[in-house]
Order: structure tokens, then sequence, then C-alpha cells
């Protein structure tokens, strides 16, 4: 029987380059993490750029050394990004910003872990990539489309639509509580005092036609014509793979405790945390 290798993800992103004396002060007010601890270790890291009011902007990953930071986009829009952080740059800031090549990125994946617990490279030579994954096999496409729903990796214009924060799309543990001020800081500390959020991501599944699953449609508490149906959720992702269903969704708090809801036509979904998915509280 042939060996079956294990999987990485592959994949290409745009960057960013941040340079001069004031670029750690700069990203820690700009983002989520607390910079000058991260300043400290030789590693890459995860944050969040968020809006004043607390939405999700982008899924950024950095890496920081002296004065320069290196940034992949992970899951944003990189000339909003541009535009954000250059209307804010001062010239007393000691700061400027350059657009890189985008960086080829690779990571071994499953389907226990979280994506966030695993160690990317960042692939800058094809003899590194040879020697340090010669046991392992890109995903496909399809392969890694599944993977990232499983994990409920939240993708730009789907789950990060302008509205959800951090929290709801399962990323609290990239959220630093004690760093200081930082862009959308207050409302991200009302959502941690109140507890209160109106939806939470969930990876469900289900059989059926790809086309009552769309994204948009919505998911009901009952397939129960004699019972009061309450819309539950709205479809922020899907994929068919053979004859069955997989996506992402935002389900309404109150119905979080449900293992299953149902589609407008009836079918039955099951309702899953998605394997990445973290919360403070």
């Amino acid at each position: 029987m042939a060996e079956t290798k294990s999987l990485i993800w592959d994949e290409t992103f745009p960057s960013l380059l941040l340079k001069g004396e004031g670029t750690a002060a700069f990203l820690h007010g700009q983002t989520t993490a607390n910079i000058f601890a991260q300043k400290q270790l030789d590693r890459t890291f995860l944050s969040c750029w968020l809006s004043s009011k607390g939405s999700l902007k982008a899924l950024l990953e950095i890496r920081i050394s002296n004065n320069l930071a290196q940034i992949i986009i992970i899951c944003g829009e990189i000339n909003s990004i541009i535009e954000g952080f250059e209307s804010v740059i001062f010239p007393a800031d000691q700061v400027k910003l350059e657009v890189l090549k985008p960086i080829r990125r690779i990571q071994k994946i499953n389907n226990y872990q979280s994506w966030k617990e695993l160690t990317p490279s960042w692939i800058g030579n094809s003899n590194f990539v040879e020697n340090e994954f010669s046991n392992y096999r890109k995903a496909t496409q399809e392969e890694l489309e599944i993977w990232k729903i499983r994990q409920g990796i939240p993708t730009y214009d789907r789950e990060m639509n302008g509205e959800t924060n951090p929290y709801e799309l399962g990323l609290g543990d990239i959220i630093k509580l004690d760093k200081g001020c930082y862009l959308g800081q207050e409302a991200i500390a009302r959502f941690f005092r109140s507890k209160s959020l109106k939806y939470q991501l969930r990876y469900w599944e289900a059989a059926g036609e790809i086309d009552n699953f769309e994204i948009g449609k919505i998911f009901l508490n009952t397939n129960k014509d004699n019972e009061l149906k309450k819309k539950v959720g709205v479809v922020t992702s899907s994929i068919k793979i053979k004859n069955s269903c997989f996506g992402l969704a935002l389900i309404k708090n109150n119905f979080l405790d449900k293992d299953m809801c149902f589609s407008e036509k009836d079918e039955s979904i099951t309702i899953k945390k998605p394997i990445s998915f973290s919360m403070p509280f």
C-alpha cells in the first residue's frame, strides 16, 4: 500500500514592509498584538487590524526585527491596509511603508490542531522547500478549501464582512487586552466586558444540493410547519464535495447550544465549533 503523505498549506500572500525607528510603536498602536513583547522573539505572530468600531479589517502575520516589520496579509484587502496605514503615518512617527513582492508561505496542516498553533515558514529558497517538506504533499485547492473551512479561517468579504469582530470569528486568542491603546480598543473592551455577541462562527455539514446552501442563505431553527420558524444563522462560505456540502455560517448567540438546524428547503444541518475557534470568555 502506498504511503499517504501529510499535507502542507502552500500559498502566496500579499505583503508589506514597515521600516524606521518608530515601526514597533506604530504597529503597537494599530494592531491587537503586543508588539513590544513580540519584538523580543525571533518568530512570526498573528495580529488583527480593526476598525474604530472593533470590526475585523485584516488578519495579519508579522515578523519584526530591529526597525523592520514584514507583514503577510492572511485575510484582508491590501489597498485598504495601505490607505489606512498611510492616513495615520506622520513624519514624527519615523516609519515608512513599502509594498513587497508577494511572499510564499508554507505550513504543515491537520484536522485536529488549530492552524494558529503550527509554525509557518516564509519561503525564499527552493532548496529549503525541497529539504524541509520532502515528506509532505501540497494540499490541492479542494483539500485546502475544506481544511480552511473546518479550521474556521475567515475569508475577506465573507466571514470578514465589515461588521464581524474578532470574538465572533474565534480570534479572541490573538487579542491582547493588556497592551495599552490601539485602534478599536474601546470597542473590543466593551465586547469583552459585556460578553455579548450577536453571532459566532460555526462549521456546518449537510447533504443536499449546493444551491440550497449558497452564501447568504439562511438557517432556521426548525423544519416543522406547526412551529414558529426563526432565522438562526446565515451562510458565509460553502463547498460541495461528492454528495456532501460543507461551509461556515454566522450563528446567532442564542442558538449556539444546539448542534442542528435546517435549511430553507428543510434539509438537516449539523453545526460544530471550528477547530481553531477561540474565545477568551
